[in-house]
């Protein structure tokens, strides 16, 4: 009889001990099962393709910044010289300028500002001698004569730009008229009404195309 209770009892030790490795081993075949690896190969997949989405969205929101900090520009120009191949006097030239309101001033250039009294105030456009660099000598201006000077304004800019324009027109007309001079275009071709409004309109197609930029 003792005999038949340990040997129950001994069964009964392997029976749990099977039970207890039959489900670790259970456990670990289905830790391993194909739609285990399946949901994990989806979170790796997920996560790889939010950080391209990421990546792709910072480049894009680069590529705007680096557009956005360009400034496209575009330079006006109105060429003002003698008639028949004469010289303009500088001091009749520099009486005539700051009495239309421009002021000698950076680069030794003259400029006209519609605010003078404005912080940080940026010209509406300048006025540079035809002579190299462009600058205007003040030193010694009785006697001296040159061929000629170039009106400009430079887009972007601050203000609207076509009244910008309609002002260095007006100003280079009146001055035209005091000094006896002809006004050319870029090109040397004699300043039309035309071309005027050529200039002006691709001024406005430039303002609607750029118009972010402008201050």
């Amino acid at each position: 009889m003792l005999e038949l209770r340990w040997v129950l009892f001994s069964l009964g030790l392997l029976l749990v001990a099977g039970v207890y490795l039959w489900s670790y081993f259970l456990s670990k075949k289905q830790s391993k099962s194909p739609s285990s690896l399946k949901q994990h190969d989806q979170v790796v997949e997920y996560s790889q393709g939010s950080e391209i989405s990421s990546n792709s969205s910072d480049k894009e929101n680069l590529a705007v910044k680096n557009e956005d900090e360009i400034s496209p520009e575009k330079i006006v120009t109105l060429r003002f010289v003698p008639k028949k191949n004469e010289e303009l006097d500088l001091e009749q030239i520099v009486l005539a300028l700051r009495n239309a309101g421009l002021q000698r001033g950076k680069y030794g250039i003259f400029h006209y500002f519609l605010d003078q009294g404005a912080d940080n105030n940026e010209a509406e456009f300048s006025v540079a001698n035809l002579i190299e660099p462009g600058s205007f000598d003040l030193n010694d201006i009785k006697g001296n004569v040159i061929p000629g000077m170039t009106f400009f304004m430079e887009l972007p800019g601050q203000g609207d730009p076509v009244a910008r324009f309609d002002r260095m027109v007006s100003i280079a007309r009146h001055l035209k008229q005091i000094l006896a001079a002809e006004l050319l275009d870029e090109e040397g071709s004699y300043w039309s009404i035309q071309r005027e409004r050529y200039i002006r309109e691709e001024i406005i197609e430039y303002y609607h195309q750029h118009k972010r930029v402008f201050l």
